[in-house]
């Protein structure tokens, strides 16, 4: 498996269940719902390409299929292998029933995250120390929501319960993780284990290298539906992800739409993205709205901090605060709908 030097092989996860994203998962995998128009798993891979693999393993369990057929065997110029899971077997125990396919050194990644870190230092600290697994933690204010891992000077972790490191710094854990062979080689084949849960506990209480490093660059977990908006809405606000607005035309900082994307005298407040076939009709206003392809958006609809995926419409009047409007559905007018997820058809 090609890749950065210090690095033999790459996994992302994806099996998971998918439950708090619901009703957005009900007939797909996480790792292919719409993140900026995009499917999320696009934003990984592409990283993981710019970063230098040529491979990637990935696990799949709910709706397999979905993401499966949407990549095939290669995709970003890698080539995709493919670890199906009957049952859940988590973090360690997915890991560990592909590890006829990874190396020595191996890059995980969870598949519900968009990222965009530097990878050299973390493999430099993992080599340095000599350690089996070296945790890649965030610092940005997202870092805030999650629970911080305390890390020595030494860039040891010291434990799992929050709390500042040595450093003073408030960093998460990113679901990216550089990890020796011998950590999965502790794992029991054929049986669910979480690896922080369970191993990275286990490492702690034996004293043995378990790091951590906080990098530069951008990272987003999409694990509720709230993330899943906010992370959207600032992402395109800070234009963190450049593959997001290929093919778009960008009117404003934070403000892009396709060329055959059409909003005539409509008020548009970034940021903002609108797809290919998106129309927008006179006096509606949006802020912080990403419509995908086909929507329409009615005269006098408000819409603020909302996602309308693929041929959604929003009626006359409607006032959408917090929403996402799931595909073909149909908002009727007048409906105010606030911190929800509309899936009702005309």
């Amino acid at each position: 498996m090609a890749g950065p030097p210090g690095i033999d092989s790459v996994m992302v996860l994806a099996a998971g269940s998918a439950t708090r994203l619901r009703p957005l998962t009900t007939d797909r995998a996480k790792a292919v719902v719409p993140f900026l128009n995009r499917p999320l798993l696009d934003y990984n891979l592409d990283w993981l390409r710019r970063c230098g693999f040529e491979d990637v393993v990935i696990n799949l369990h709910h709706c397999a299929d979905s993401l499966r057929g949407h990549y095939g065997d290669r995709a970003f110029g890698m080539r995709i292998r493919y670890s199906p899971e009957e049952t859940l077997l988590g973090t360690a125990g997915g890991p560990r029933a592909a590890i006829e396919a990874l190396g020595q050194t191996t890059l995980l990644v969870n598949g519900d995250i968009a990222a965009a870190l530097s990878l050299g230092p973390l493999i430099e600290h993992h080599r340095e120390n000599r350690a089996l697994a070296t945790m890649a933690l965030y610092s940005g204010p997202e870092a805030r929501d999650y629970p911080a891992i305390p890390v020595a000077a030494d860039g040891r972790v010291q434990g799992f319960s929050g709390g500042m490191g040595e450093d003073g710094e408030h960093a998460c854990f990113t679901g990216i993780h550089l990890i020796e062979r011998d950590i999965l080689e502790l794992v029991p084949p054929g049986r669910p284990c979480g690896i922080v849960d369970t191993i990275y506990q286990h490492l702690l209480g034996e004293g043995l290298p378990l790091h951590a490093l906080t990098l530069p660059g951008r990272w987003n977990e999409i694990g509720t539906v709230s993330r899943y908006i906010e992370a959207q809405i600032e992402s395109l606000r800070r234009e963190d992800y450049p593959i997001a607005f290929r093919d778009y035309q960008r009117v404003a900082a934070g403000g892009y739409k396709s060329l055959l994307a059409w909003y005539g005298r409509a008020g548009l407040e970034t940021p903002y993205m609108l797809a290919e076939g998106v129309r927008v009709a006179d006096g509606a206003s949006l802020e912080g709205v990403v419509a995908g392809p086909r929507a329409r958006i009615a005269e006098g609809a408000s819409l603020e901090s909302s996602i309308i995926l693929a041929g959604a419409t929003v009626g006359t009047g409607a006032s959408l605060r917090g929403v996402v409007v799931c595909e073909n559905a149909h908002v009727p007018p007048g409906t105010v709908l606030r911190d929800e997820v509309w899936m009702a058809a005309e």
